[in-house]
């Protein structure tokens, strides 16, 4: 809890006067998205298929090219608003249309990596063991359904409860990534190789720290459905992370210079810090 109140409490501190500007790059992420999105209608009236089509294999294909197509164009915006709220954590700010920085250097290659990479490994992950449950519960269609109401409504309950909990680990999983694509920004200027292996070191220990400061945000995320909170909470939400991942860098920076001074002998353990 020390660790998710000072997150929340140094990220709140350095988007203080600077909320308009927040609001104003996810409104832009949003444009694009939006632009990105009526080109993929596009793809599918110009193949001859509306959005709505039934799944055949011509369909299958126009949407496995939409699909790239949409990670190939909004990969780089993860990386612009990452390297924004970068910059916001240290204490300076850059223009909103730094949201459109990697579009113009080979930053787009490893932003679109790294978004591959890791969509892939989390999506592993997330969706096998969930696959394999939905599975197991067809199989077992006929037995749950002669089993009396009340022992039929605890198995579905366990099951329930089982994917809500590998829900929650597979989020832990997902964040030994979670600062990939800020290592990216010009200032750390990672590879996406380095930016990968890089996130999986500094977040050790960390990850259902992460996980828990995400949960303190689920009502803010109710609110977004509304839209207009979207612009309230997203800010917050990824300047707090922000906030989080420049002290973690900096903790593991401190971590590998070299000790100038030994501790005297029989010296206790230093108290812990918090390291947002």
């Amino acid at each position: 809890m020390k660790f998710i109140r000072a997150a929340r409490r140094h990220g709140n501190k350095a988007l203080r006067g600077h909320h308009r500007e927040a609001a104003a790059l996810f409104l832009l992420w949003g444009m694009m998205q939006g632009l990105v999105s009526l080109a993929d209608r596009g793809v599918y009236r110009l193949a001859g298929f509306p959005p709505d089509a039934p799944l055949s294999r011509e369909a299958a294909l126009v949407t496995a090219i939409t699909l790239v197509f949409r990670a190939v164009l909004l990969a780089p915006l993860g990386a612009g608003a990452s390297a924004w709220f970068a910059a916001l954590a240290g204490g300076w700010t850059r223009p909103v249309t730094t949201i459109f920085w990697a579009y113009g250097n080979r930053v787009w290659l490893r932003a679109l990596g790294v978004r591959l990479y890791t969509g892939f490994a989390v999506g592993a992950v997330t969706l096998i063991p969930l696959a394999g449950e939905g599975v197991s519960l067809w199989l077992l269609q006929e037995r749950l359904e002669a089993l009396p109401p009340e022992e039929r409504t605890l198995a579905l309950a366990g099951a329930g409860g089982a994917a809500v909990l590998w829900l929650l680990a597979a989020r832990a999983y997902a964040q030994r990534f979670a600062m990939a694509r800020f290592l990216l920004g010009p200032d750390y200027g990672c590879t996406a190789g380095e930016a990968i292996d890089r996130s999986v070191e500094y977040t050790r220990g960390y990850r259902w720290r992460l996980v828990g400061l995400d949960l303190t945000f689920l009502p803010g995320f109710a609110a977004c459905l509304l839209i207009l909170p979207a612009l309230w909470v997203l800010p917050r939400y990824a300047a707090c992370r922000a906030r989080c991942f420049t002290a973690l860098y900096r903790h593991a920076a401190a971590e590998r210079r070299p000790q100038r001074h030994q501790a005297p002998a029989g010296a206790g353990p230093r108290e812990q810090k918090s390291y947002c």
